[in-house]
C-alpha cells in the first residue's frame, strides 16, 4: 500500500514476484489492483527480462534485501539503472560485505564462513581459531533472523547444537563490535543507522535513526527519527557511512547502513541495500519526506526532490513490543486500545495475535504489535515508551517449568 500511494499520479508500477513464494501468490490479486503483475523473479535473469520487457519498464526498485543480486542481473538485462551484481552481492552477503569493506581499508571484525551442511569436525576445524566474544549471523537474511551474542567457544557449539534442527543456512562469525559509550539522553542504545538516497553515485544522506535497547538475543525493540547524535558524532557517523557505501559500489537506490558508536568513532555493523524498515513512517512524520517516492524517482534515473538532510520538527518513533525471550506462546493481550488512544500515536500495527508461536531466534519479528507516533521531543520519546509498557498486560506460555506467566517488559541482553 505504501508503494502504491508513493507512485499515485505520477508513475506506474509493474510488479515482479516470484511465483514459487507462496506469499507473493497469496496477494498477487490485491497487486493487480494497482499494476500488472509478472511472476518471473524466479526465472534466470535473461528470462525475468525478457517477460518484463512488453511492458517497458523505465526503471527497477526493490524494497527487500533478498535477491538483491539477481535483480542486479535482471536490470543489467534491460539497460536499467541499477546497483551492478557484485554489489548486489556484498549487499546481500554479510561474507562478502565484510570483505569489500575490509578491501577498502575501513575497520572490520575479523569474520569467519560457516558453510551450510559442514560436518561437526569441518565446524571445529574452521572455528578453532576465532575469538571472543562474537556474533553468528546468516549470510543472507535480516531483522536479527538466528542471530546471537557468543560468549566463548562452548556457547557457540551450544547455538550451532541448537540450530541443527532448524533449515540449513550458511552463517557467519564475526568479532562483537565493543560498545560505545551512553549517547545523549541516556535511554538510547549505542548504535544508530544512517538513511541514504543515490543517484548515479551521489549520495544525500536523509537521516539519523536512533534506536532503543536490544533485547535477548539481539531484537531490536525500536527506533526514532531524528537520533539523539550530537553534531560532531553525527558528522562522523554520516562520513563511515558514505565511505562504506562507497566501498561496496553502491550507485542506485536507498541504503540503511546501521552504524555501532564506539568509543574509537562509527563502525559499521551491516549495510542494507533498501529503505530501512520504519523508516518511511518516521521521516514523513519527522520531515515530511516520502523517501519511497525518492526512491522511485531515483530508480528512474531522476533526481531525487531533496538534495541535503532534511530539518525535522519533533521525534517521530516506530516502537515494537517483544515478548520475553523464553515466550514460546502468546495467550492474551491487553491494552491496545488504550496505546492507540495515547496522545502522539499514528497507528497501532499488530504482528502477532493471541494464540500465536513464538520463538525469540526468530528475531526482531517476533514482536506482538508495533507503534508509530511523533512527539515534541527525545524526552517525550522515551516517556512514551514507557507509558506503553504499562498499559500493556501480556499472557504468554513459557518453555520449560513454571507455567503461565504474565509480562509486561521483555528481558534486557545482558
Amino acid at each position: 500500500m505504501q508503494l502504491r500511494e508513493a507512485a499515485r499520479g505520477w508513475c506506474e508500477l509493474v510488479w515482479l514476484i516470484d511465483e514459487h513464494d507462496g506469499d507473493a501468490a497469496a496477494i498477487a490479486p490485491l497487486l493487480e489492483r494497482s499494476g500488472p503483475v509478472v511472476r518471473a523473479l524466479g526465472y534466470s535473469p535473461a528470462a525475468a527480462a525478457e517477460a518484463l520487457r512488453p511492458y517497458a519498464p523505465d526503471g527497477l526498485s526493490t524494497f527487500y534485501d533478498a535477491h538483491m543480486e539477481h535483480i542486479a542481473a535482471i536490470a543489467a538485462e534491460l539497460g536499467l539503472a541499477f546497483n551492478g551484481p557484485e554489489t548486489g552481492r556484498r549487499l546481500e552477503d554479510k561474507y562478502h560485505q565484510r570483505q569489500a569493506l575490509a578491501a577498502a581499508g575501513m575497520p572490520t571484525p575479523t569474520v569467519l564462513a560457516l558453510p551450510a551442511g559442514a560436518s561437526e569436525q569441518e565446524l571445529h576445524s574452521l572455528i578453532s581459531g576465532a575469538g571472543y566474544p562474537a556474533v553468528l549471523k546468516p549470510r543472507v537474511a535480516s531483522g536479527s533472523w538466528h542471530t546471537f551474542r557468543v560468549r566463548d567457544a562452548r556457547h557457540l557449539e551450544a547455538l550451532l547444537s541448537q540450530l541443527a534442527h532448524e533449515p540449513a543456512e550458511d552463517r557467519i562469525l564475526e568479532g562483537l563490535i565493543p560498545d560505545g559509550p551512553p549517547l545523549p539522553g541516556g535511554f538510547a542504545a549505542d548504535y544508530v543507522s544512517v538513511e541514504t538516497l543515490a543517484c548515479e553515485g551521489r549520495l544525500t544522506h536523509l537521516a539519523t535513526t536512533g534506536r532503543l535497547p536490544l533485547v535477548h538475543p539481539l531484537r531490536e525493540t525500536g527506533f526514532f527519527i531524528p537520533s539523539t547524535l550530537q553534531e560532531q558524532a553525527r558528522e562522523a557517523a554520516l562520513a563511515v557511512a558514505g565511505e562504506a557505501l562507497r566501498a561496496l559500489d553502491f550507485q542506485w537506490g536507498c541504503a540503511h547502513t546501521e552504524l555501532k558508536m564506539t568509543a574509537e568513532g562509527p563502525r559499521v555493523i551491516e549495510i542494507n541495500g533498501r529503505v530501512g524498515g520504519g523508516v518511511p513512517e518516521m521521516l514523513r512524520l519527522a520531515s515530511g519526506v516520502d523517501v519511497i517516492r525518492q526512491t522511485m524517482r531515483v530508480a528512474l534515473g531522476l533526481r531525487p526532490e531533496v538534495d541535503a538532510m532534511p530539518s525535522t520538527e519533533g521525534v517521530a518513533y516506530r516502537f515494537f513490543y517483544q515478548p520475553p525471550a523464553s515466550a514460546r506462546r502468546l495467550l492474551s493481550l491487553d491494552g491496545i486500545p488504550a496505546v492507540a488512544a495515547l496522545p502522539g500515536v499514528e497507528s497501532v500495527t499488530m504482528h502477532h495475535n493471541p494464540g500465536a508461536e513464538l520463538d525469540s531466534a526468530h528475531g526482531t519479528r517476533t514482536y506482538l504489535f508495533a507503534v508509530v507516533g511523533h512527539a515534541p521531543d527525545h524526552a517525550a520519546v522515551a516517556a512514551m515508551h514507557e507509558r506503553i509498557e504499562q498499559e500493556i498486560t501480556a499472557v504468554y506460555e513459557h518453555a520449560g517449568p513454571g507455567g503461565d506467566s504474565e509480562g509486561k517488559l521483555a528481558e534486557v541482553d545482558p
